[in-house]
């Protein structure tokens, strides 16, 4: 122990404990100047891309702060300020950003305010404002977050209740691709489950069975064709559609979001539950 005392205060020590202070103080020293030439010398595009690419940490809050004071017209700015509010729950702020950005170049930004209402708010009623409005603006086809306007719109009809308007969307959506490839084959199970609300169960299964001819791997497509069989008491139909539909689920076939419930969403203990009822 007296030996180790010793050493401790040696040359020896104060020189190895200051060599690796010095290794320990350069990678951060390096970092340091790395940031400090980032939020200093930067042009502001490279600051954009470098806040898009660390969204939701300090350095991209900080950086897109002194972007929007730099440039309190830049609509992008403003946009891509609001994406980590958003996912992280704060739509206060979010939408506050996402306002200013539409306020300054709506036809850039209306879509993805309108895909974050009816999304993660299920606000159909003013996605569909905004989606409107951004059809009226635009003289091409959008794809609000990579998807057609019209299939979207559709959607938010659907969602509230108003089934005339949704097929006259999903019907405009198919219209307006002129490839039928880009045609989402679940389009048809949406259609499916409004005829089958409407209580035309053979035309409901005619839309179910659409969509498992352009995709045999959707298992909503099974889950709500069981649901129409077990609604017209043909059990042993709707038990192997339910365990199709589970099969799917658990082999990762399900259309699903990390951060929301999405649109006609199926559950795997839901079909359990409706499979101990047959």
């Amino acid at each position: 122990m007296e030996k180790l005392k010793t050493f401790f205060k040696s040359k020896t020590w104060r020189i190895i404990w200051g060599t690796l202070k010095l290794f320990i103080s350069i990678p951060i020293f390096c970092v340091s100047v790395f940031y400090i030439n980032k939020f200093l010398f930067s042009s502001n595009n490279k600051l954009f891309v470098f806040a898009g690419d660390t969204q939701g940490s300090f350095y991209s809050e900080f950086m897109f702060d002194r972007l929007l004071k730099s440039e309190p017209k830049n609509s992008k700015f403003w946009w891509e300020s609001s994406v980590a509010y958003n996912k992280r729950g704060d739509f206060e702020e979010g939408m506050r950003r996402l306002n200013k950005a539409n306020s300054l170049n709506a036809t850039d930004h209306l879509g993805y305010t309108g895909w974050i209402k009816y999304t993660k708010l299920k606000d159909y009623e003013n996605a569909l404002k905004d989606f409107h409005r951004l059809d009226k603006l635009s003289n091409v086809v959008e794809y609000p977050w990579g998807e057609n306007i019209y299939f979207q719109m559709g959607i938010c009809y659907q969602g509230l209740g108003n089934y005339d308007s949704a097929i006259v969307y999903y019907d405009k959506f198919i219209a307006s691709e002129k490839n039928p490839d880009n045609i989402y084959p679940r389009m048809y199970t949406y259609r499916g489950k409004i005829e089958a609300d409407r209580k035309n169960y053979p035309k409901a299964l005619d839309f179910y069975n659409k969509t498992i001819g352009l995709d045999k791997n959707i298992a909503e497509a099974y889950y709500y064709k069981a649901e129409t069989y077990r609604l017209i008491n043909q059990k042993d139909s709707a038990k192997v559609n339910y365990n199709k539909s589970l099969d799917l689920i658990r082999n990762n076939y399900k259309n699903q979001d990390a951060y929301d419930e999405v649109f006609l969403e199926i559950y795997d203990t839901e079909i359990q539950d409706k499979l101990k009822e047959l």
